[in-house]
């Protein structure tokens, strides 16, 4: 039964982002949902209560990164850098930095919060070492894509 979900999940994922522009955000989302599903073990009953769950927490997580980006990097990079701004200036972002981190925190605390609802704990420890563990694979596909690339142009 869990492979007959997992393989109409992943029917739905290609369907969904095929039909669409494939942007790399999306096929990299599709993949994700692909490896979390595969490896968390679900039942039914706990994916119907999990994947709204997931999907708003990591829309949070977005919006927070976003914010980083907008309020602090970009605004640092349109100065000139580092270099460019003031202490005051410096103190104020850095005083933001640590507002989002900890916001994101928050956020973190309260999904697992809700998770514990219908998972166990482990299931909770679990996805956390599966996105850890996708993250890396990612980072390290992308290295050695780029090392390839690299070769490639000289």
């Amino acid at each position: 039964m869990k492979k007959i979900i997992l393989f109409i999940i992943l029917i739905f994922i290609s369907f969904a982002t095929f039909a669409q522009k494939p942007d790399k955000a999306r096929i990299l989302k599709a993949k994700k949902i692909a490896f979390i599903t595969e490896n968390l073990d679900l039942s039914e009953k706990e994916a119907e209560k999990f994947w709204p769950l997931y999907n708003k927490y990591t829309k949070a997580k977005h919006k927070l990164y976003k914010q980083e980006k907008e309020e602090i990097k970009n605004k640092i990079k349109s100065a000139g850098g580092l270099n460019n701004i003031s202490e005051e200036q410096a103190r104020r972002y850095l005083k933001l930095f640590h507002k989002i981190k900890a916001s994101h925190e928050e956020i973190k605390a309260s999904f697992h919060k809700d998770l514990l609802v219908f998972l166990s704990a482990k299931k909770v420890l679990q996805l956390e070492i599966l996105e850890h563990r996708f993250n890396k694979t990612m980072i390290k596909r992308f290295k050695e894509r780029r090392g390839r690339n690299r070769r490639i142009d000289n």
